[in-house]
């Protein structure tokens, strides 16, 4: 949810397909539209959400979700054909791209330091109070050790957003990996869980170039 708000994806669809279409055109996403909701020939096609909201409309196709399934199985299938090096990538993202080993080290020093000025803070707002100090010189301590506490306070926030960031990736490549070694090497059925446990993104430039980025990183056109 928090990466999706932080790129404007729609979270309020339950499609597994919401947020996951992207025009190839404009950058925007697909969502569902109902024609002919009243005849018998109703049906929902996904089609670029942006698509007449500029002079020139986007020229992305729609498609069904039988033509997306399909789509979906055949790249997944040739995404197969390479399992076992997949998976050998998988780890070896995880042991380099996911380690927090050096962030957690950093995150000491610095909460060692923000507890150093802290406590350099609360004494000389201390002798300040009781003993005659030159306010000059008080303020500009003072001033110096708001902004060293600062300074780690604002370092600490990033390094703690890289922790989550990389723990969030450690998740996804496991839930990726689970379902790539229990899968057949051919899928013939759709499967929502494998949708979305593999899938980052779809991006459509037109109706017979369209790729399917996997979660870890791999990119097939289609």
């Amino acid at each position: 949810m928090e990466r999706r708000k932080k790129l404007g994806r729609p979270v309020s669809c339950h499609s597994p397909f919401s947020a996951k279409i992207i025009c190839g055109e404009c950058g925007g996403f697909y969502g569902s539209k109902v024609w002919g909701s009243n005849t018998k020939y109703r049906r929902t096609v996904w089609r670029c959400n942006e698509k007449y909201k500029n002079d020139k409309p986007c020229s992305t196709p729609h498609l069904t979700e039988d033509e997306i399934k399909k789509r979906f199985l055949k790249a997944f299938n040739i995404l197969m054909s390479g399992r076992d090096e997949l998976l050998a990538n998988c780890r070896l993202a995880q042991e380099v791209l996911c380690d927090c080993t050096e962030i957690d080290a950093e995150l000491e020093e610095l909460r060692r330091e923000i507890e150093v000025v802290s406590e350099l803070t609360r004494k000389s707002i201390y002798e300040n109070a009781r003993f005659v100090v030159n306010q000059d010189e008080f303020n500009e301590r003072h001033k110096g050790y708001m902004e060293r506490h600062r300074i780690a306070t604002e370092r600490v926030a990033e390094l703690e957003d890289q922790r989550r960031n990389r723990q969030n990736k450690l998740l996804i490549l496991d839930r990726f990996m689970r379902e790539i070694k229990t899968r057949p090497f051919v899928v013939e059925e759709f499967d929502e869980r494998l949708w979305l446990a593999v899938i980052d993104k779809v991006i459509i430039h037109d109706a017979n170039d369209i790729h399917f980025t996997f979660r870890d990183g791999t990119a097939i056109t289609v």
